[in-house]
């Protein structure tokens, strides 16, 4: 039900928009990604058109709202269609409200609310083009159902509410709204944490690493850090999966939110990797 269909997934370029990219282009879907680094999404890239699937790629700060709609109109004008919006692109900088200021709390504005809506109202109107529906996945947080500790819990508390806003505007047209809340997954969102804590949890897993912020976290490390706590941390591959199973459901059945935890998600949720 979803070959030959288009998607458009951001924040692709590691983590849970990497493994939704995948899974999709899998079930013959054709991908377009975007996210920040070129050289990660040419890979990605790679990895899809080998395994016999179609993917477009574009690397820009998402951010820039007039690129971001640009890209999905593209989308539409390059496959005639839009079915798919996956809004995955989100960032966590951490730190306590009172200890922050309002750059970084712009900036996660920007990037988990803003970049959202940009990207749905340019989705809706190529949906709309085409006559047949789609449906726009938001990838929000846990931390939106349960006791937040910082700004980024309240942007996808924010993340819900347009989720239902949308749902209510969209009622009358067949576009579906999904909103999907992981728990606490090994991912690259790890990257914006301080040294020292990513060090110590890659010593403790047997990992030698010197860590920057900002870096990409090292596959091995992520792998690891499922193995060992995987009672305690989703994989990206247990969101994507979450991902197929709302756009698999029959037109008759939405699938209007999604909140998935591993087993012991209190041991763990007061850390995104």
């Amino acid at each position: 039900m979803l070959t030959n269909k288009t998607a458009v997934i951001t924040g692709a370029s590691s983590g849970i928009g990497r493994s939704v990219a995948l899974r999709l282009a899998r079930e013959g879907i054709h991908v377009f990604i975007t996210g920040r680094s070129k050289e990660a999404l040419e890979q990605l890239k790679h990895q899809i058109e080998a395994e016999g699937g179609k993917a477009s790629a574009s690397a820009f700060d998402i951010r820039n709202t007039v690129v971001l709609q640009h890209f999905i109109q593209e989308a539409h004008a390059q496959t005639g269609r839009l079915d798919i919006l996956i809004n995955n692109a989100g960032l966590h900088l951490h730190g306590r409200i009172v200890d922050t200021g309002p750059d970084s709390w712009r900036e996660m504005i920007d990037v988990n609310i803003i970049a959202l809506l940009a990207g749905t109202q340019a989705a809706v109107q190529s949906m709309r083009l085409h006559g047949e529906g789609g449906h726009i996945v938001n990838i929000s947080s846990g931390n939106a159902k349960e006791p937040g500790s910082d700004f980024y819990s309240a942007t996808k508390h924010m993340v819900n509410a347009l989720g239902q806003a949308l749902t209510k505007e969209l009622a009358s047209e067949p576009i579906r709204i999904t909103t999907i809340m992981p728990g606490a997954v090994a991912t690259n969102f790890g990257r914006t944490l301080e040294p020292a804590r990513v060090e110590q949890l890659a010593q403790v897993l047997g990992i030698e690493l010197k860590f920057t912020p900002g870096d990409h976290l090292p596959e091995s490390l992520l792998q690891r850090l499922h193995e060992a706590m995987g009672q305690t941390f989703l994989s990206s591959e247990d969101i994507s999966d979450a991902v197929l199973y709302a756009l698999k459901q029959p037109l008759n059945i939405v699938v209007r939110e999604l909140y998935v935890t591993a087993p012991n998600v209190y041991l763990g949720n007061d850390v995104s990797f």
